[in-house]
């Protein structure tokens, strides 16, 4: 039993590590937004010349910063997540409840990405580009979108596997991000 224990926690990790690299990549797009906007916005008030394209690329890069960081956030639960009923319920029936958010969510996604992956099938079968000051090519960031749904989608299987596995005794059967939020409310009564 403790073999699976640690297999879940293992690979949980890995991928942990993993969506954190892909964050970072998902910073440093912002980072090159606020850069290349800034620059743009002082060459175009001092010298009335602005970079073109960076509109297009900003434009492009965002769906770097959205679709690479979903999934972080997800393993951070950075989501808005409503737990006013979670914390009333004991917590093998949080658990049941959080498992079978879980799963409605998963199946949302997944449509969600196949969905999108038909999108970007067209977008590179046509090598679709966005018309503007200059030429960009989207279908790249097009294929990205259903790349980072299917990377929330093993980020949701992994939560429902955590979740099983409380429910049947591998793991404690409590969600550890509800044990902060109980003190607080017992402190108010």
């Amino acid at each position: 039993m403790a073999e699976k224990k640690a297999l879940v926690l293992r690979v949980s990790g890995f991928y942990r590590l993993f969506v954190t690299g892909l964050a970072v990549i998902s910073c440093l797009t912002i980072a090159i937004m606020m850069f290349s906007t800034t620059i743009d916005t002082v060459l175009r008030y001092l010298f009335n010349r602005p970079i073109p394209g960076v509109f297009e690329l900003n434009e492009v890069i965002l769906v770097v910063c959205v679709f690479m960081g979903v999934a972080w956030c997800q393993v951070e639960r950075g989501h808005i997540r409503v737990t006013v009923g979670l914390v009333r319920l004991s917590p093998r029936k949080a658990v049941i409840l959080d498992t079978m958010v879980w799963i409605v969510a998963l199946a949302f996604v997944l449509v969600l990405a196949q969905q999108t992956w038909h999108d970007a099938v067209y977008a590179y079968s046509i090598k679709m580009f966005r018309w503007g000051k200059v030429q960009m090519p989207i279908w790249w960031a097009r294929a990205l979108v259903p790349i980072g749904l299917w990377l929330l989608a093993i980020q949701l299987i992994l939560d429902i596997w955590t979740d099983i596995c409380r429910l049947i005794g591998l793991l404690p059967p409590e969600i550890p991000e509800l044990r902060a939020i109980k003190p607080i409310q017992e402190s108010k009564k």
